[in-house]
């Protein structure tokens, strides 16, 4: 009785493998061929919305369509944030403080819903680290990146069970869709530009990692209006935002810099540079922008800016996606009333209607576009008063914003205490 019972106990668990593996191969193809997305919670910065009618005649018949993903309008800009940023030379520690001291939420607190074995206090390094590897953000779909090991609980004790391990997949494992399944949010130059920088930075050790530019966070609540912006004249590396005695300085020191380097022969040993010496000058430069001299200037620079078409090329480009898909669509329908098997088209027209319902969802989160004209921007500006005054008082947080709206770059020569400011 005992080895009729193993012999069934065999027998089943084989089958059990067999038919996991049957249903691993047809994701996988699926995957491969359409870029179906196979459940589970999206990535942050995007959403799982309905797509077009299951390619499953029966499924389709009980109104039951193909799930696909789709932006997140508050997320996505979040994710190309700390992609640029990462790339920019930080680390995913400073990336994610910055995030928290900013009250962004993570992505455990952006959509609790989904995320309810996550406390939701905050951004980690680990978070970062997880979105900077994710190869989904480049829109193309991938399947098996992780795989599920299971291990006996007591390899004494078969009958107390198993516990389920997830363990990266060696490369050969994981399945690339063979074209773009869903909207990307980064290129997929800038994800392998982030990926090869990760590897680099793995490979140093930490001493050549300290002499990266220095972008670490600082437990400081000081807003550092300048932060990543300053650079040091004679050696071109970033400039670290420091708070000595109540004021916020930029420092260069020249111990970091590699030995025997020729830069060392005129570097200080310290450069020091306060930062409202910079923000004076950088506020009465943007205050005179607006006087009657450089008024007209400005304005017709901000209506040129405003007028920007970049968004209706955009859309233009997406309808005619969904032209084109629609044309396939319609082709491949009439082929099947012609009397084609249509087996033969089923992939075709599955990959039509995905793109078509990809593009339909990406044309619907693209930003509406407000144009201001002439008038409204001179009356905009005047509603604001003496422009001096305004940035005088101005939040240091608001600061920060515009500085960074402007991507204003500092340079600062010690040897002739000169600052040169640059608008990229």
């Amino acid at each position: 009785m005992m080895m009729m019972m193993s012999m069934l106990g065999g027998l089943s668990e084989s089958e059990r493998q067999h038919v996991q593996q049957r249903t691993r191969a047809s994701m996988d193809a699926q995957v491969l061929n359409e870029g179906r997305h196979q459940g589970g919670r999206p990535p942050y910065g995007y959403l799982v919305v309905d797509g077009p009618p299951h390619p499953n005649p029966h499924r389709a018949a009980d109104n039951l369509k193909l799930r696909i993903l789709s932006l997140d309008a508050a997320a996505a800009p979040v994710v190309q944030r700390i992609f640029r940023a990462y790339i920019e030379g930080r680390g995913d520690k400073a990336i994610a403080m910055e995030l928290n001291r900013e009250a962004i939420p993570c992505p455990s607190a952006h959509r609790p819903e989904q995320n309810r074995h996550r406390s939701g206090d905050g951004w980690q390094a680990s978070t970062i680290a997880a979105i900077l590897q994710n190869p989904r953000y480049t829109g193309y779909a991938f399947f098996g990146r992780w795989t599920k090991h299971e291990q006996l609980l007591d390899p004494d004790d078969v009958a107390a069970g198993h516990v389920v391990r997830f363990k990266r997949s060696p490369t050969q494992r994981i399945v690339r869709s063979r074209r773009p399944a869903h909207p990307a949010i980064v290129s997929v130059e800038t994800f392998t530009e982030a990926t090869l920088k990760r590897h680099e930075r793995a490979g140093m050790s930490n001493q050549t990692r300290s002499r990266l530019e220095r972008t670490r966070s600082t437990h400081s609540s000081a807003p550092y209006l300048f932060r990543s912006r300053v650079r040091c004249d004679l050696c071109s590396r970033k400039m670290q935002g420091e708070l000595v005695r109540g004021a916020v300085y930029y420092r260069c020191r020249a111990a970091t810099l590699a030995p025997g380097s020729p830069k060392l022969e005129q570097h200080p040993r310290t450069v020091n540079l306060r930062e409202d010496q910079i923000v004076e000058p950088v506020d009465e430069w943007l205050a005179t922008l607006f006087d009657r001299e450089h008024l007209d200037t400005t304005v017709a620079a901000l209506l040129a800016a405003n007028n920007d078409d970049s968004a209706d090329t955009q859309r233009a480009a997406l309808r005619y996606k969904i032209q084109q898909a629609q044309t396939k669509i319609t082709r491949h329908l009439t082929a099947i009333e012609a009397g084609v098997d249509p087996k033969v088209v089923v992939d075709a027209l599955n990959t039509a209607q995905a793109e078509k319902a990809s593009a339909e969802v990406e044309i619907n989160n693209l930003p509406k576009t407000e144009r201001l004209t002439e008038t409204e921007i001179r009356k905009l500006i005047g509603s604001l008063g003496d422009v001096r005054l305004v940035l005088a008082n101005g939040a240091p947080v608001h600061k920060k914003e515009l500085y960074e709206t402007l991507m204003l770059q500092v340079r600062y020569s010690p040897l002739e205490h000169r600052v040169i400011y640059v608008h990229t």
